[in-house]
């Protein structure tokens, strides 16, 4: 079933963790969670729960986790993959909402490898827009500029873009997605963009760069303009992490994101990359911006019964333990989280509504009404939403 919203109940941290608990399925009827395992495994097998449900019926399936590494395997030593991980979050009264996340280097057994290893973090919050897009799908290309020389330069390009002309700026980052077929730790991850023309020449020297094309990328840095539209001011929020770690005994390395409040509940992109000896390997991933204990609340709003399409704007607010009630600007929602009552003579319009919130922090909900005002005389909008109704922006 193409577009339907599909959860994944959240498991307790000691058998790993979902980077999204909620997903869309896309026009083959499927939608992808990510999963990351516990640093310590669990002795026994455990089960994640998948469900579904339109409002009358509910379907529940159990995935099993089997966790039987051989110990027989010696380790590698050497790091191939990392991978990130969210922890916790907290509210700091000066300082913002930070968050907690977890960086782990393994060697190709999945083994902790030789310790020490340089590791460097940044995140796009901002995104510049190329060809009016967030996200460059398919369109990147990565190559030394001479290739014969061990410390040439190494150069991104983009067919379809002239950086300079698209405003990207020195000092920007540029990450790389994994996508179908590209998937190689020598380029996933975070760029430093040392100087831009028609192509980007990036900041950094590594013996192992695989050359590829066609990939997934996006450039950006820490600040974003949060609203805007319609009327509404503008507001600069950022969200920004230290840069540069070394992996411990136990190949972790753990860091903050740090951002301002009114950012809560958007998406970042969050990269690390890490040098081996001249060797490079990176991960990245997009991440929604939270606080543990956030509580979001939108009023019941009530529109009359009078038969045909009845739209009405709900306000929603985040409330942040540390900032107080803030409205939650600019961003979707999942279309699942609302719904009309009664039932039998009002059902939320998905076509006609718009689920992203505006710059006042408002979302339109339209209503097909049946005008049965012996049954009810007005239609009654709840929103159900929580954490997991935030969908993530790209």
């Amino acid at each position: 079933m193409p577009d339907a919203i599909v959860s994944m109940k959240v498991p307790d941290k000691s058998i790993g963790s979902i980077n999204t608990y909620t997903v869309t399925t896309d026009a083959n009827g499927k939608g992808a969670f990510t999963y990351t395992p516990p640093a310590v495994f669990p002795d026994k097998r455990e089960k994640l729960y998948v469900v579904f449900t339109d409002g009358n019926i509910t379907l529940q399936k159990a995935v099993t986790l089997t966790f039987d590494l051989n110990t027989d395997i010696p380790t590698d030593g050497r790091a191939t993959t990392l991978s990130i991980t969210y922890l916790t979050s907290e509210c700091d009264a000066s300082r913002g909402i930070i968050g907690h996340y977890a960086i782990h280097a393994v060697d190709r057994f999945s083994r902790v490898p030789v310790v020490d290893i340089p590791v460097r973090v940044s995140l796009v919050n901002g995104i510049t827009l190329i060809n009016n897009e967030k996200v460059q799908k398919g369109k990147g290309s990565i190559f030394y500029e001479n290739p014969s020389e061990v410390t040439s330069t190494i150069d991104f390009a983009d067919g379809s873009a002239d950086f300079s002309q698209a405003g990207v700026k020195e000092g920007d980052n540029l990450i790389i997605f994994p996508s179908q077929g590209r998937t190689d730790a020598s380029y996933i991850g975070g760029w430093d963009i040392k100087s831009v023309s028609d192509i980007l020449t990036l900041g950094e020297q590594y013996t192992n760069l695989v050359q590829d094309n066609t990939l997934t990328y996006m450039i950006g840095n820490e600040k974003r303009l949060l609203g805007g539209e319609n009327g509404a001011a503008g507001r600069l929020a950022t969200a920004h992490v230290e840069p540069n770690y070394t992996t411990d005994n136990n190949g972790y390395v753990y860091f903050d994101i740090v951002f301002d409040p009114i950012l809560a509940g958007h998406t970042v992109t969050v990269e690390a990359h890490g040098n081996e000896d001249g060797r490079r390997i990176g991960v990245a991933m997009k991440t929604g911006l939270r606080l543990e204990g956030d509580s979001f609340t939108a009023p019941d709003t009530e529109v009359p019964n009078a038969g045909g399409l009845v739209k009405a704007r709900i306000p929603i607010t985040i409330n942040p333990t540390c900032v107080g009630n803030q409205p939650l600007i600019d961003v979707p929602l999942s279309p699942g989280s609302f719904h009309a009552e009664p039932g039998k003579n009002c059902q939320i319009d998905h076509g006609e509504s718009d689920f992203h919130t505006d710059g006042y922090g408002t979302v339109v909900i339209a209503v097909n009404t049946d005008g049965n005002t012996t049954a009810t005389e007005n239609c009654t909008i709840k929103w159900d939403g929580d954490i997991s109704s935030l969908l993530y922006e790209y």
